[in-house]
C-alpha cells in the first residue's frame, strides 16, 4: 500500500518541472501509484491532464515529452476505430500502446520518457526515447519495491529509502563528469536509468531486464549521394522538417540563441518557416530568440547572437546572470541539479528563467551537431594525431588547417607554426628506415586512439559496442551515444526544466541523425571547417560571418572569473567551513586561484550540494 503522503511528497519534489498542474491515480488494490506533475504544451485544457487512461480505464500513462508526429499517428489510429477525447500527444501515445503493444515505439518521432500501467496483464511498461533527451531514473529494492522519477534528487524525498552516493561511481564521474551518463548509471547506489532507446516491463515475480527497441545499425542508409550539395540538400530538408514539427504547441515557442552556427541555424530555419508557411497549430508568438550576455568576458557573443537575429529579423532579448544572488543561486541551482559537472550551470539556467519570465515554455535548441559532426577540438586533434602516424601527409595538412582555424585569431599564426613542424617531423620520420620496415611488415607506428568507456556491468540486454569501428567512426559514435551528449542532454534538461521549460532539439530528430551517421567523413570535415555538412545546407540561409565562423566560445558559466572576483568571499567562507586542504585556501588569500583549484573548489562545493563529501 502506498500512501497519499509519501507519494505527494514524492512527486512535488518535482514541481519544478510541472507547474501547471499535478495529478494521481491508485491502482491494482492501491499497490501501485502515479503520481504526475504537468508541464502543459499541448492541449491546456482538463482533458490533458495526467495521469491519463484509455480503453475504458485498461491503461494508465504516466508521460514526460513530445510525440512530435502525433497528428499522422492519430490519423492513422482513427481509420483504425479509435476515438479520442482530446487534442493532446499523450492520448495518441496511449491509443498507439493499445494498438501496437511496444511496437508503437518505432512509429514516434519524438523525446520522451513514459511509463504505462496495462490493468489486464497486471504490467508496468516503462520507455525512453532513442537518444536519451528526457530522463528516466528507477530504483529496484529488494525485489519488492520499484519506483521511477524524471530526475535523481526526487529520491531524496521516498520515505523508507536513505539515497547514498556510491564512492566508486562518484570518484569515476570526478575524474570524468561525462563518464556514467550514457552507461545508465548514477552516483547512487540502487538508482539507475533506462537506458536512450530501451524498455522495461515491471511484472510481478519476473526478474527485469532493459531490453533494447532501437539500435542505429539498423536504420543506416546504404543509398547515399555522393556529391556534398547533394547530401547537404537532403540533411536540410530533414533539418526543415524536424524543425517544423517541433514547433507545433499551444503555448510560445522561442529560441535558445548562442550565436554559434548550430542554434542560429535552427532560429533561422524556425524563422523562415514562421514567415512563410505559417504551419498548423503553431503559437503565433514562436520567433523570438534569447541569449546569455557577459560583457567584458570572452564568453560574451551577444555580437553574433544579434547577427543571426537581424538575418532573419526577429526580435532577441538578452539576459545576464544576476550577480548580488550568485552565491545564492549556484547553491541552490546545484542542489537542484543533483549532478556532478565540470561547472554551475547557472549561466544556461538563466537563459531559461528568462524565457519563463517573458511567458515562453518551449525553447528550441541546437545539441547533438558537435557529436555528429566533429565540432570539439578534442575530436579533430584525434583525427590530426592519428593522421600524424597512419594517415597521408595530404590528410595531416587537411586536419591541421581545421584545428587552426579553430583557435581564436590572435593564435592562429602561432598554431600554424606548430602544425607544420609536426607534419616535417612525420615526412623525416617516414623517411627512415625503422618506419618503412615496419610498414613493410603491416605494422602501425602507433596505435590509434582508444575510446573506451567505464567498465561497468551493462545494464542492456544488448549493449552497444563500437570498439571495432574504425578511429573516426568510433569516435562519433562514442560521442553521441556514450561519452559526451548524453551529459549535455542531462545538463540541459536540467537547467532548463528546473524553470518550467520544455526544450525541443531539431538536430535529434532521429530522421537526421540516421542520416547523418550514414554519410562519408568527408561531409563532415574538410576544407579547413567541421560541420561541414550543416555549413553547405545553411547557404544563404544564415548570415554569411557566422556560417564560415570556426572560433566559438560556446555558453558557459565564467567560474574562473566569479571565483576570483564577485564570489571571491562567498568561496573564502566555504572554504573555511568544508575540509579543503589548508594550502588551497593559502593560495587562493594570497593570489589568483589558478584554473585547477577553482576546479577542485568546485567540485568540492558540487559534491557537498548534493549531499555527499570529499
Amino acid at each position: 500500500m502506498v500512501s497519499e503522503s509519501k507519494i505527494h511528497h514524492f512527486t512535488r519534489s518535482m514541481t519544478h518541472r510541472g507547474p501547471d498542474g499535478e495529478g494521481y491515480v491508485w491502482l491494482d488494490n492501491r499497490s501501485l501509484v502515479l503520481g504526475h506533475r504537468r508541464l502543459a504544451t499541448l492541449d491546456l485544457s482538463e482533458a490533458g491532464k495526467q495521469p491519463m487512461s484509455y480503453a475504458n480505464q485498461r491503461y494508465w500513462i504516466c508521460y514526460n515529452g513530445e510525440i512530435y508526429n502525433f497528428s499522422e499517428i492519430r490519423s492513422e489510429l482513427e481509420q483504425k476505430g479509435h476515438h479520442f477525447l482530446s487534442q493532446s500527444d499523450t492520448e495518441v501515445l496511449l491509443a498507439a500502446y493499445a494498438e501496437w503493444g511496444k511496437d508503437c515505439l518505432k512509429k514516434f518521432n519524438g523525446d520522451w520518457a513514459f511509463a504505462i500501467w496495462d490493468d489486464e496483464k497486471k504490467e508496468l511498461f516503462l520507455s525512453r526515447d532513442r537518444f536519451g533527451v528526457k530522463p528516466l531514473y528507477y530504483l529496484y529494492q529488494d525485489n519488492r519495491r520499484f519506483v521511477f522519477a524524471s530526475e535523481t534528487r526526487a529520491f531524496k524525498f521516498l520515505e523508507g529509502f536513505k539515497r547514498e552516493i556510491d564512492d566508486k561511481l562518484l570518484e569515476m564521474t570526478l575524474n570524468d563528469p561525462y563518464a556514467l551518463e550514457g552507461l545508465g548509471y548514477t552516483i547512487f547506489k540502487d538508482i539507475y536509468q533506462v537506458l536512450p532507446g530501451h524498455y522495461l516491463v515491471v511484472k510481478k515475480g519476473e526478474p527485469i531486464q532493459q531490453k533494447r527497441w532501437w539500435d542505429i545499425e539498423e536504420h543506416l542508409q546504404k543509398d547515399i549521394s555522393n556529391t556534398l550539395e547533394e547530401q547537404a540538400q537532403k540533411f536540410y530538408t530533414l533539418f526543415e522538417d524536424a524543425c517544423r514539427l517541433r514547433l507545433v504547441s499551444d503555448v510560445p515557442v522561442a529560441t535558445a540563441l548562442s550565436g554559434g552556427l548550430d542554434s542560429s541555424s535552427v532560429y533561422a530555419v524556425v524563422s523562415d518557416l514562421l514567415q512563410k508557411e505559417h504551419p498548423d497549430r503553431t503559437h503565433h508568438d514562436s520567433n523570438r530568440a534569447f541569449t546569455a550576455v557577459f560583457p567584458g568576458l570572452p564568453q560574451d557573443e551577444q555580437e553574433y547572437a544579434q547577427k543571426a537575429s537581424a538575418f532573419c529579423g526577429g526580435k532577441i532579448e538578452t539576459i545576464e546572470t544576476e550577480t548580488k544572488t550568485l552565491w545564492k543561486s549556484i547553491k541552490h541551482e546545484t542542489e537542484l541539479a543533483d549532478f556532478i559537472s565540470s561547472s554551475p550551470i547557472t549561466s544556461v539556467a538563466a537563459v531559461y528563467a528568462g524565457m519563463k519570465k517573458k511567458g515562453i515554455t518551449v525553447s528550441m535548441d541546437g545539441h547533438g551537431v558537435d557529436e555528429m559532426l566533429y565540432g570539439y577540438r578534442d575530436m579533430v586533434y584525434a583525427l590530426y594525431n592519428d593522421a600524424l602516424w597512419n594517415g597521408t601527409e595530404t590528410q595531416v595538412a587537411d586536419y591541421a588547417q581545421v584545428l587552426q582555424n579553430m583557435y581564436h585569431p590572435d593564435v592562429q599564426s602561432e598554431q600554424k607554426v606548430k602544425f607544420e613542424r609536426a607534419l616535417a617531423d612525420k615526412i623525416k620520420r617516414e623517411a627512415g628506415l625503422t618506419f618503412r620496415l615496419k610498414k613493410l611488415l603491416n605494422k602501425k607506428s602507433k596505435d590509434n586512439m582508444e575510446f573506451v568507456p567505464v567498465r561497468l556491468p551493462s545494464l542492456s540486454d544488448s549493449a552497444y559496442d563500437f570498439s571495432q569501428k574504425p578511429l573516426p567512426e568510433r569516435m562519433v559514435y562514442n560521442q553521441f551515444f556514450q561519452h559526451t551528449l548524453p551529459a549535455l542532454l542531462r545538463n540541459f534538461d536540467r537547467a532548463s526544466m528546473m524553470n518550467g521549460i520544455e526544450i525541443r532539439m531539431p538536430f535529434m530528430d532521429w530522421r537526421l541523425v540516421c542520416y547523418v551517421f550514414s554519410l562519408p567523413l568527408t561531409a563532415k570535415i574538410g576544407l579547413g571547417f567541421t560541420k561541414l555538412l550543416l555549413r553547405e545546407a545553411m547557404k544563404g540561409k544564415l548570415d554569411e560571418e557566422i556560417r564560415t565562423r570556426t572560433f566559438k566560445v560556446g555558453i558557459s558559466s565564467p567560474l574562473e572569473h566569479w571565483f576570483n572576483g564577485v564570489l571571491k568571499d562567498d568561496v573564502i567562507n566555504a572554504i573555511k567551513q568544508e575540509s579543503v586542504k589548508q594550502e588551497v585556501l593559502e593560495a587562493y588569500k594570497q593570489g589568483k586561484l589558478s584554473t585547477a583549484l577553482v576546479r577542485n573548489v568546485w567540485l568540492k562545493l558540487n559534491v557537498e550540494a548534493i549531499g555527499g563529501s570529499l
